[in-house]
This record gives structure tokens, sequence and C-alpha cells, in this order.
């Protein structure tokens, strides 16, 4: 195999923010009734690129949907399962695990996140 063409990890070191991570731990039954697991926060490095953003109309009101990618130098463990991402104050969750799936490659494991907020829209009468 041939070695690496471009040095995607010192790309991503250069453009690395702190990423604040929301881990569920796993649950247990306890008396017959299941106890989820606690939230650990654990605060990454990563790229995070946005991808894009658009508008949704349903009956609870009009949502603006944003992707973006996170880029990183180590795995998530359980990355679709029990994540989800926090940043710039917004809450993301992890859709596509190593989306390229090339990181023996690259060096670099690649996320998309998915997120979704409320817009406020008053109506002038």
């Amino acid at each position: 195999m041939r070695g690496q063409l471009f040095h995607w990890a010192r790309l991503v070191r250069k453009y690395s923010r702190p990423v604040q991570l929301l881990v569920q731990q796993e649950g247990c039954y306890q008396g017959g009734l299941y106890q989820a697991g606690r939230t650990e926060s654990v605060l990454v490095q990563g790229a995070i690129l946005s991808q894009k953003r658009t508008a949704r109309n349903d009956a609870g009101g009009n949502y603006a949907q944003e992707e973006k990618r996170l880029y990183l130098l180590s795995p998530i463990p359980h990355a679709l399962e029990r994540v989800q991402v926090v940043f710039d104050g917004q809450r993301y969750t992890v859709t596509a695990d190593r989306d390229h799936g090339n990181e023996d490659f690259t060096g670099v494991f690649v996320y998309l996140l998915t997120g979704l907020s409320k817009e406020v829209t008053e109506h002038v009468v």
C-alpha cells in the first residue's frame, strides 16, 4: 500500500477547536427496571466544517436543519448510538460514522453531524 499523499492530520490539527462530546453510558436493569446510564461530558479537539443548512416546515413550526462534518484524529467509540456533539451552543447528533471509510489512508476520522433548531418567527398583526 502506498503512503499518504497529503498530511490530513496536520491540517486537522491546524484548524482544530474544542468540541464537547456528550457520551451516554450504558444503562442496566435494577430490580426489573431499566436505569439509563449517566451522561459524561468529554472535551476533544476537532475540526468542524459546515456542509449545508436547509429549512424544514412541519406542524410544529419552521426548523432549520444544519449539517456539519467533524474531523478527529482518534475515533469516537459507539458514535452512532450514544454520542451527541455540542459546538458553538448547538447540539448535534452523529448521523454517519466514518463517512469516507478511508481512515487507514488519511489518518483522520470523519463524522457527519446533523442538528435541528427551531427558528422563532414572529407574526406582525
